[in-house]
């Protein structure tokens, strides 16, 4: 009798064993098993929480969230429910299975395709999580016929799933076109104030003088334009760094939220429109600081000194940003931890040749230009920094 007890015992422990691994599909081998990682979207709180059955839905919304970079050559096999299922990546249709099927996913070609470190892959049906198999695993037994089932899920990613991504790349290609309008049209009527603007001899200079002679005030015509075209690079180089997973924008009031071509359009005038604001009044901010401490001669050296290193630095910025885009290299996880440590150090480096120029252009005492430039300079970079990061 016990003999008999002991051996019911250890089949129900070997039975819910093998029930929590998932079934395997041909020559892969279960590492990561998903069946109790599927989410929901609460839209109250805006959040993904765990998925709860709602009996009084017709169909049922629930999601992975996979973080690709953990299982580095790995696939992700998904076996579809019986009923109709819509399939999405990142809220991109991926396909639609309209029967059980066995689909397998690399998550290094994922990683490529959509170009995210992490994605979210959500089905839409009838059906609910428990009848949908899903887990990571790797290809084990005959590679023959691993390497074509492989190869004909990535063209099935790829082909399926070019919304997300040719969205963005619509509104990108709409970007770069108005930027190059506006580059194209100033550096061709004003051939030689653009020399001053990218040259690097020219941006080290402290004598600038003969500079401000040749391109007027600070808000003349020929000014405004440069102006305008820092603010479509930052612009620019706004859009890339929100594509490439640093949230700058996401979540303001200010900005549209989603993926389709008019949302990257308007956001990105908006971001050009208040980039110009925000210079527009940088300029008066220091006419009002100049004052304050007699320097107003000094003002029109300090904006020009403004817009030139901060056109040159941010035109190179985005010059690298978009070459990562070209040849598919993502940015570091952890990029705005560089990206802080770039600004800090293209801020300070912009002070310091703003004093050298003063200094050298002017008959200012230390005190003085020192006072100005730590509540001109120095005080709104803080703020600005504060509020970005």
């Amino acid at each position: 009798m016990k003999y008999i007890l002991f051996v019911l015992l250890f089949s129900v422990i070997g039975a819910e064993a093998r029930a929590n691994v998932p079934v395997q599909y041909e020559n892969y081998r279960p590492v990561f098993n998903l069946t109790h990682e599927w989410l929901m979207y609460d839209h109250d709180e805006e959040v993904y929480v765990p998925f709860r059955y709602d009996a009084d839905k017709e169909f049922q919304t629930f999601t992975l969230h996979l973080d690709l970079l953990r299982f580095p050559r790995a696939s992700l096999l998904v076996r579809t429910p019986p009923k109709a299922a819509n399939i999405f990546v990142d809220n991109a249709l991926e396909r639609v299975s309209k029967k059980q099927e066995w689909l397998v996913y690399n998550l290094d070609s994922l990683r490529r395709v959509t170009r995210k470190e992490k994605i979210y892959f959500s089905f839409f049906t009838a059906s609910a999580p428990s009848e949908v198999v899903a887990y990571i695993g790797f290809p084990s037994g005959n590679p023959v016929g691993v390497s074509v089932q492989e190869e004909t899920s990535v063209r099935e990613v790829v082909r399926l799933t070019p919304r997300s991504v040719s969205r963005f790349n619509s509104g990108v290609a709409i970007a770069f076109v108005l930027s190059l309008v506006v580059m194209s049209f100033v550096s061709n009527n004003y051939f030689r104030v653009y020399g001053k603007y990218y040259s690097l001899r020219e941006v080290l200079s402290t004598r600038v003088k003969e500079d401000l002679f040749m391109i007027g005030k600070p808000l003349d015509r020929p000014s405004l334009l440069f102006v305008i075209l820092l603010s479509v690079v930052l612009g620019f180089l706004i859009l890339m760094l929100q594509f490439g997973g640093l949230s700058l924008i996401e979540g303001s009031f200010l900005f549209q939220s989603g993926n389709t071509v008019a949302v990257h359009t308007v956001n990105f005038l908006k971001l050009c429109l208040l980039v110009f604001i925000i210079f527009v009044l940088k300029f008066f901010f220091l006419n009002i600081m100049g004052k304050l401490f007699n320097l107003g001669k000094v003002t029109d050296l300090h904006y020009f000194k403004v817009i030139q290193c901060s056109l040159f630095f941010y035109s190179l910025l985005l010059l690298l940003v978009l070459i990562m885009y070209n040849t598919y290299i993502p940015l570091p996880e952890n990029i705005d931890n560089y990206l802080f440590i770039l600004l800090m150090v293209f801020y300070s480096w912009r002070g310091l040749l703003i004093y050298f120029t003063i200094n050298r252009e002017s008959n200012v005492k230390f005190l003085y230009l020192f006072s100005y430039l730590c509540i001109a300079e120095a005080l709104p970079v803080i703020l600005g920094m504060r509020f970005l990061f």
